[in-house]
């Protein structure tokens, strides 16, 4: 008896370390790339398959791997693109600052550096999370760089409302009540099991010093209601009705010209990059608009 159960135990161990091991590779395992100088900052990226370019543009406290590769983004599109991911400024292979000048402009001027230096004239871009924000400034400040963007769980922040960003992990509240903002960082409410683990994996990706000055620049990535207002790069919005940055995807609706609007029911701000209506979406939106 003592044998099956130590057998029993044994097992589970290594069933536990195995998922264990798994996990760690497909969170910290990277696609090596190269590297560019970008005003200084050593910029890393990848490049899959031939086409037109699309450059992707990862979220927050992520890396391009784990948010494009690994969900399986850059293998649908590599047969049509050259697909370029990069990691930005704090994240992942590419350098680490921790000035706060060295973020905000700086991180979208970074997508038309990185075009620059592959010799790119026009391309799409697509960003998610804190990646669409920056994709959003790089488009409103270059317009003539771009064939098309594709904004993923992010949206659009009035630089005249001085409410903080919502918590993008805490669903919205109902329409019909006051919006009480939660804000990504400074709550004490308790937090969910995910949130814990998503912030303990995030504070493995980015250290805590270059999280503070990427955080304290977000106001260099505003955008103007004019600049919305005259946009002429076809853009796509996809975002959760359970996401937390939904109001602000809803003021890019209100506002932005040339803008798709697609609300992913029953997704929220870490399942709509696994979802099938948003990946065949971005693969269709970018086939129409970005081998123009």
């Amino acid at each position: 008896m003592k044998k099956k159960i130590f057998l029993v135990c044994g097992g589970a161990a290594l069933s536990l370390l195995l998922l264990l091991s798994l996990f760690v590779f497909w969170v910290f395992h990277r696609a090596q790339g190269k590297t560019f100088d970008s005003n200084g900052c050593s910029v890393h990226y990848t490049v899959d398959g031939e086409g037109p370019a699309v450059v992707l543009v990862h979220g927050l406290a992520i890396h391009s791997d784990l948010n494009w590769r690994r969900t399986g983004i850059i293998g649908m599109l590599d047969d049509d693109f050259q697909v370029i991911a990069m990691d930005l400024r704090g994240h992942g292979l590419t350098d680490k600052p921790t000035d706060p000048g060295q973020y905000g402009e700086e991180m979208a001027e970074d997508i038309v550096r990185l075009m620059d230096h592959l010799g790119i004239d026009k391309a799409s871009v697509a960003g998610y999370s804190l990646g669409g924000f920056i994709a959003l400034k790089a488009v409103a400040e270059h317009p003539e760089r771009f064939r098309c963007t594709a904004l993923c769980a992010a949206g659009w922040k009035d630089p005249e409302d001085p409410s903080e960003i919502p918590n993008p992990y805490k669903p919205p509240p109902a329409p019909h009540k006051e919006l009480s903002m939660l804000f990504i960082a400074g709550s004490n409410k308790e937090r969910s099991l995910f949130h814990r683990v998503r912030n303990g994996v995030g504070d493995k990706l980015i250290p805590q010093g270059a999280r503070k000055a990427v955080k304290s620049s977000y106001t260099e990535l505003a955008v103007t209601r004019e600049q919305l207002e005259n946009n002429t790069v076809p853009c796509i919005c996809f975002i959760g009705d359970k996401d937390g940055l939904r109001p602000l995807g809803e003021a890019l609706r209100r506002h932005m010209a040339e803008l798709e609007y697609v609300s992913l029911k029953d997704k929220d701000h870490f399942t709509t990059c696994l979802s099938s209506e948003f990946r065949k979406g971005l693969r269709e939106f970018l086939k129409r608009h970005g081998r123009e």
